[in-house]
């Protein structure tokens, strides 16, 4: 059976022949003659160019092989002809990534798209490059972003570098958008993810924390930082995500009516979204901001205190890490366990599904449902429920 690394395109290994030196033909006209590889068709078309008349033909012959050695220095570091012929078709691959860029920042100026967005994109065109340094693989034009491009660069992703079916998935859907706006703007025919398919999603590697767990969470967690125990509890009752509480400044806490504004330029969707703030997380927020200005970042990079410098989402679950080994408690319980918990304690206590959608801010009650484990084992609640299915009268005969 052939090992993964042996699946991957050759082509890399393979000698392109994208161009034809130039060199000089004297006849009754002294013409500079070179090829280069039409990107379209694949194959070697002529270009010509005319060395001027000079003086005498020393001086002439000398021009001529200046040209010569600049177009063959140039041919040699990569560049085409056709790069600069008029239209969509041989628009530059790293012509094209800029572009998609730009237009990305201008969404973001007018609210469409979130700056995580502009990191996300950034961060999978940097990877797309790092992978054709490594791997020596031949793009100079948008249209070479083919199929073959992208099976051997998400091969690599998930083969090579071993990455998780879930990366494998998130790095076929950045192709996917990318290749729609390739063939948008007319710089490609086809998307070049057609037909290359997900990998199954793993399940989820964290769990629901225990009762035991949430015990010592309660007691050690306020003494380790009360102002990180302040930003978990947050998430525990209120489900806010790692990147939205970076962004949340003391004025988006009503702690008179008891709400957290979400607003459009912190929620992952765009729009403003109200949380409810329950009574237990309000004695702690009530001390975490004491003595805060109301401009301040409910949690700033100082400690998760409340002040003025931005806190990283890296920071938290970092934190978080450090935490629980610090505890002694298992990987599986991971920081955005602390949500999961929240919604299953929610259900556990008889909230109606539409009010735990609602304060989780899913858009689909399935969504909200999916982030409830099924139980393991028999359930106390259901075995002592009392159903039968024979009547009372029947049970009395």
């Amino acid at each position: 059976m052939s090992k993964p690394n042996e699946l991957l395109p050759r082509a890399n290994k393979i000698a392109f022949v994208d161009y034809k030196p130039a060199e000089m033909r004297i006849n009754k006209d002294w013409i500079i003659v070179y090829y280069s590889k039409n990107p379209l068709t694949q194959k070697l078309e002529r270009f010509r160019l005319r060395v001027p008349v000079m003086k005498n033909n020393t001086e002439r012959t000398r021009h001529g092989k200046r040209i010569i050695a600049e177009i063959n220095r140039k041919l040699a570091e990569g560049w085409s002809p056709w790069m600069e012929t008029p239209g969509n078709s041989f628009k530059t691959f790293e012509e094209c990534c800029n572009r998609f860029l730009d237009m990305t920042e201008k969404e973001i100026e007018d609210g469409i798209k979130r700056n995580d967005t502009l990191r996300a994109y950034k961060s999978y065109l940097s990877m797309i490059r790092k992978y054709i340094v490594e791997k020596e693989v031949k793009i100079t034009f948008a249209l070479e972003f083919n199929k073959s491009f992208a099976v051997g660069y998400l091969d690599w992703i998930y083969y090579e570098r071993k990455n998780s079916p879930n990366t494998f998935n998130n790095h076929l859907q950045f192709v996917t958008t990318f290749g729609n706006f390739l063939i948008e703007r007319g710089y490609i025919k086809e998307n070049p993810a057609k037909e290359i398919s997900k990998k199954r999603k793993q399940p989820k590697k964290r769990t629901v924390i225990t009762p035991e767990i949430k015990n010592v969470l309660a007691v050690k967690l306020p003494h380790y930082n009360y102002n990180f125990y302040c930003l978990c509890m947050v998430t525990y009752y209120c489900m806010v995500r790692r990147t939205e509480i970076t962004k949340l400044k003391v004025s988006d806490f009503n702690l008179k009516e008891d709400y957290i504004l979400i607003s459009s330029h912190v929620s992952k969707n765009l729009k403003d979204e109200y949380v409810t703030i329950p009574k237990e997380l309000k004695k702690i927020l009530l001390k975490h901001f004491d003595g805060a200005f109301v401009h301040d970042f409910a949690f700033s990079s100082d400690g998760f205190k409340t002040g003025a410098k931005a806190l990283a989402p890296k920071k938290i679950t970092d934190t978080w890490t450090t935490l629980r080994k610090h505890l002694g408690i298992k990987e599986q319980f991971q920081f955005y366990s602390l949500k999961d918990t929240g919604i299953t304690d929610l259900f556990d206590l008889g909230i109606p599904s539409l009010k735990i959608r609602n304060q989780a801010r899913h858009y689909d009650l399935k969504i909200t449902e999916m982030y409830t484990p099924r139980t393991m084992g028999g359930d106390e609640n259901i075995k002592n429920s009392g159903v039968s299915f024979r009547s009372n009268d029947t049970l009395r005969d």
